[in-house]
């Protein structure tokens, strides 16, 4: 049996990640959330699978997924992959076609990648006012993606797992969360 790898989460991260996370934690007392809110489902609206409808230069997404994906290739120059993106009809294939996009280069994905989906989650719950009020119930929380294999964009851990209640024991990035809740804040403070 292999040995579990422990890694540093603060090493790899991006010096954005990092200030987008010292932000969210700023609206928390003493700096630390003590209130989480779990998601991972399709349902949920805070999943980047949930359908939703928005648009960027006449541009319609129907998740965030796909917005994400097709700026990946875009960010690669990779033009056919961004078409098909458009034209895939599940956030499933969106995330197939991201994964094969040419020319990919792990550091400039890492320098854009939360930048990306924070513009799309930004578009997701301004252009939809039913979607902007879920969100905006969520305040005073922490918004944390219980997916169990995504140390990412979640933590790498389910949510009836008890150790996700200690943010000490996550296994992974939780990015997704910390762009939601950021996100939930900017949208708050400009009503």
């Amino acid at each position: 049996m292999a040995a579990k790898q422990a890694y540093s989460t603060s090493s790899i991260l991006t010096s954005s990640e990092n200030e987008l996370i010292q932000r969210v934690h700023s609206h928390f007392p003493n700096n630390e959330p003590n209130k989480f809110h779990f998601f991972y489902r399709t349902a949920s609206p805070f999943s980047n699978f949930h359908p939703c409808s928005f648009s960027e230069n006449e541009i319609q997404f129907h998740t965030t997924e796909q917005y994400m994906m097709y700026h990946k290739a875009k960010l690669f120059n990779d033009n056919e992959t961004a078409e098909g993106i458009l034209q895939a009809t599940t956030p499933a294939d969106c995330k197939a076609l991201g994964r094969i996009v040419k020319n990919f280069d792990e550091q400039l994905w890492m320098d854009n990648r939360t930048r990306i989906l924070s513009n799309g989650i930004y578009l997701k719950f301004t252009e939809n006012d039913q979607l902007k009020q879920v969100l905006l119930k969520q305040y005073g929380s922490l918004l944390v993606e219980a997916a169990a294999n995504d140390g990412i964009w979640g933590v790498g851990l389910k949510q009836d797992n008890p150790l996700i209640e200690k943010r000490s024991n996550w296994k992974g990035l939780n990015l997704l969360g910390y762009i939601l809740t950021d996100t939930l804040h900017r949208i708050y403070d400009q009503n």
